[in-house]
């Protein structure tokens, strides 16, 4: 009976993905703010049960803006998910890949402004422990360009 619970035990704790998998979720786990917007800005990304998905959310005092997001890993399909809702309406679903040692990139199309558009974003951990964050988009098949870029830094508590 004793070790039958202590199985149990450890298959629930155990985490979902193999370590190859988890090493490029595991950076995006802390609190996070923006340069520049560190009074305002908080971006809370904790573990979801067994280490299954991340789940972050976002508020901006400034802007209003709340989102929730979720990124994790589908086996089915073999690539990473970002999915996230926001108090706008707004919402969005991404699949990505890994990206370097332990960076993602997403990839997904939408319409913009009447013209469909693809956006790759990118999530690559810095040395100096800050998330850096771009975005480039394709307008209509047009060339590449960038669509933004942000650090996120460690919040100081």
């Amino acid at each position: 009976m004793i070790a039958t619970l202590l199985w149990l035990a450890a298959v629930t704790a155990a985490p979902v993905h193999p370590p190859e998998i988890e090493k490029h979720l595991a950076p995006l786990v802390g609190e996070w703010t923006r340069e520049g917007k560190e009074t305002t800005y908080r971006d809370t990304c904790v573990w979801y049960d067994r280490r299954s998905f991340v789940v972050c959310s976002l508020t901006d005092s400034l802007s209003g803006l709340r989102v929730e997001a979720i990124v994790g890993y589908s086996k089915d399909a073999a690539r990473f998910t970002y999915q996230s809702y926001s108090n706008d309406g707004g919402s969005r679903v991404q699949y990505g890949y890994p990206l370097g040692a332990n960076g993602l990139v997403f990839t997904d199309e939408r319409v913009v402004a009447g013209k469909t558009t693809r956006l790759t974003t990118t999530m690559v951990p810095q040395a100096d422990r800050r998330l850096l964050i771009t975005a480039q988009r394709s307008v209509e098949g047009g060339a590449w360009e960038p669509a933004g870029q942000v650090y996120y830094v460690p919040r100081r508590r």
